[in-house]
């Protein structure tokens, strides 16, 4: 019941590669003062399978702080663009909220099975007194996993566009309204060429 892509052998592959982009560009948001809720709000409205924080919680933030640490000792953390996150992560692990697995992490995990956001992550990482639109929120996480795709095309992880894009909706929960991570570029580059066109 698998659709399998062809990847080559790299560290990362590709899913998890896209993968902590997505959940990194969340973090760094959050450490730049843009409201939790929206972040959250922006990828459900995008058309995720699961927000960036919320994803982050299942996964565990002590397993992120052992993979940043293994890409800093094998001299990959500039490649894989984690250092906006680590700061996050070393933050939560320190306070011990790991996720749902400790009962918190970026969010409370109730009693009754739902869960909500931490009231104290307004404490960790303030707010800022400006936001930005939900527009550019959702804009930055659709474009941080399709940029990295396009690296992973490009560094020959991937050896085809439709792998991408299979890769990033059936395995990651990409909006499949996109095509893909691939298709995304090629519809934002369409877009672009159009509005020059009618420009000149």
């Amino acid at each position: 019941g698998k659709a399998p892509i062809l990847v080559n052998d790299s560290p990362g592959f590709y899913t998890s590669r896209i993968f902590c982009a997505y959940i990194d560009e969340g973090m760094a948001m959050l450490a730049e003062g843009i409201n939790p809720a929206l972040i959250e709000n922006a990828a459900r409205q995008a058309g995720f399978a699961t927000s960036p924080l919320a994803v982050t919680d299942e996964v565990s933030l002590d397993l992120q702080a052992l993979v940043i640490g293994q890409a800093e000792r094998d001299g990959l953390a500039d490649k894989f663009l984690r250092k906006a996150a680590a700061p996050v992560v070393a933050r939560m692990n320190a306070l011990q909220r790991l996720g749902r697995k400790s009962g918190g992490g970026f969010y409370d995990f109730l009693e009754d099975g739902t869960k909500r956001l931490w009231a104290g992550l307004a404490e960790e990482f303030p707010i800022a007194k400006t936001q930005p639109d939900i527009t550019t929120v959702r804009a930055r996480l659709l474009c941080m996993q399709a940029l990295e795709s396009a690296r992973c095309l490009e560094e020959s992880v991937l050896t085809s566009s439709s792998d991408g894009d299979i890769g990033s909706i059936l395995g990651l929960g990409y909006p499949a309204w996109t095509g893909g991570t691939l298709s995304y570029i090629d519809t934002l580059g369409e877009a672009r060429k159009t509005l020059v066109d009618e420009a000149t």
